[in-house]
């Protein structure tokens, strides 16, 4: 059995989904619950497990759990490799990994890239493996989209430097024919509440409330547009054609994965009022 460590954000999750497929079955996958039960909806061959279990929260601490539950216990019992990309591989908790399961080849990911890596994030993921004698050829989703869907507009993302201009996405909303704008916990923390009413009364934006409903949503769109977050890679990576909005990040290193994806991009990063909606717009057509 596979079992895979990670524990940081949505984008960097699902871009290590090209591994999960390439893992096969059988895969537990141990994140925060909410990630980890989106990669088991999305593969067969997942099984989500909650990394916020004391006894995986005791693996950083010297010396580690003394003991684990039966469920914790079969887990490394059963692993045969182990991919991690909570651990440097010469800290503690990779010692404790190795003593619960010397049976298990263990292998570990930084989820990011040192400065000066030049490449995207998934071929700093491929490397890392194979230095450590795992070859994997990381798997691409298949093609998706429901052709009488909505095209799911998300203006949000964790970096308020990485949203194009919230009137922008408005004009946008306006001119497409069928567009289902989506709210996310950023939104309702950080927008004005008049914003936020607008958005809701005039442009029949949807409140999402969990990773499911988010992933129910995109599971039933003909398109989707968004900037540099994590919906957008999961959009990329569940098939959707993307078009994702770049501006102060590097598309080199950190464009969604998909097989039908867009990047609008500067020639150098720069703030996100450089693009203009009638290039999104014209985006949008094309890939449709």
């Amino acid at each position: 059995m596979n079992l895979v460590f990670h524990q940081a954000a949505l984008g960097d999750f699902v871009l290590t989904w090209p591994i999960l497929r390439a893992l096969g079955a059988p895969t537990a996958v141990a994140s925060t619950w909410s990630k980890a039960a989106l990669a088991g909806r999305a593969f067969d061959h997942v099984r989500p497990v909650d990394i916020e279990m004391i006894e995986f929260t005791r693996l950083y601490a010297e010396g580690g759990p003394t003991s684990v539950s039966p469920m914790v216990g079969e887990l490394f019992e059963q692993a045969t490799r182990i991919i991690s990309f909570v651990s440097r591989g010469d800290d503690a908790w990779a010692e404790n990994v190795r003593r619960l399961a010397p049976q298990a080849e263990v292998a570990c990911v930084p989820p990011r890239p040192p400065a000066d890596w030049t490449r995207h994030v998934t071929a700093w993921h491929d490397a890392c493996l194979r230095r450590q004698g795992v070859d994997l050829t990381p798997a691409p989703p298949a093609a998706t989209g429901v052709r009488s869907g909505p095209v799911v507009v998300h203006p949000g993302s964790g970096g308020a430097e990485k949203c194009w201009p919230r009137q922008r996405f408005e004009a946008l909303i306006r001119t497409l024919p069928r567009a289902l704008p989506v709210l996310g916990e950023v939104e309702r923390e950080t927008w004005p509440d008049a914003d936020l009413e607008l958005w809701r009364s005039e442009l029949a934006a949807r409140d999402l409330r969990s990773l499911d409903e988010l992933d129910d949503v995109l599971r039933s769109a003909s398109a989707y547009v968004g900037n540099d977050s994590g919906p957008t890679h999961l959009a990329a990576q569940l098939g959707l054609p993307t078009t994702a909005l770049f501006g102060p990040t590097d598309p080199a290193r950190w464009a969604p994965q998909g097989p039908s994806v867009t990047v609008l991009a500067p020639d150098s990063p720069r703030a996100m009022d450089w693009l203009k909606v009638e290039t999104v717009l014209a985006a949008l057509t094309q890939g449709r």
